[in-house]
């Protein structure tokens, strides 16, 4: 544990990218954590007197058309976008995985299919491809995570498939035949 402090003082000490990129996430899980606790106002309050006010010293991010504070919301919306996140890598992670091992390692038209199949994924525009699957499959945090999940498959497949190819042309696999 010691050695694994050390580390990471070390990495973040040489790299001050990192660092900031290290605080800046520490910073949203404090938010998720708690920030329906910091939140200036009420997020689903509406004021429709200070409807769509501009950035002010009372509003630090303004108001939207109902009069909702924008910081409020978006601190609170963190919570929810941190759990949209986490769930579409894991599940692209746990599908991407088998499908590029299974390309990799069968090879053939497993691989063509499987790397066809992720090159047009990664051929259209992602976000535009992520609005299309929610808008067909309709707009809930479900199927959010669905869409983020398929535009970021094609990256998990392809390094399943490297790997698996090198491994799979090792000479101690060769060796084991």
């Amino acid at each position: 544990m010691r050695e694994s402090f050390r580390h990471f003082r070390y990495v973040m000490a040489e790299n001050p990218v990192t660092l900031g990129a290290f605080l800046l996430f520490a910073c949203f899980l404090l938010l998720a954590v708690f920030g329906p606790a910091l939140a200036p106002y009420d997020p689903l309050a509406s004021d429709t007197a200070n409807a769509l006010q501009a950035p002010s010293a009372r509003h630090w991010f303004g108001t939207d058309a109902l009069g909702r504070d924008i910081l409020s919301r978006s601190i609170v919306a963190t919570r929810l976008d941190l759990g949209i996140a986490a769930g579409a890598v894991v599940l692209s992670f746990l599908l991407g995985i088998p499908i590029g091992l299974a390309a990799g390692f069968f090879g053939g038209w497993t691989e063509r299919i499987v790397t066809r199949t992720a090159d047009t994924i990664m051929a259209f525009p992602l976000f535009v491809l992520a609005m299309g699957i929610v808008a067909a499959l309709g707009n809930t945090v479900a199927n959010i995570v669905y869409a983020t999940a398929i535009i970021n498959l094609p990256f998990y497949i392809r390094v399943a498939r490297a790997e698996a190819g090198i491994r799979r042309s090792a000479g101690f696999v060769e060796a084991a035949r």
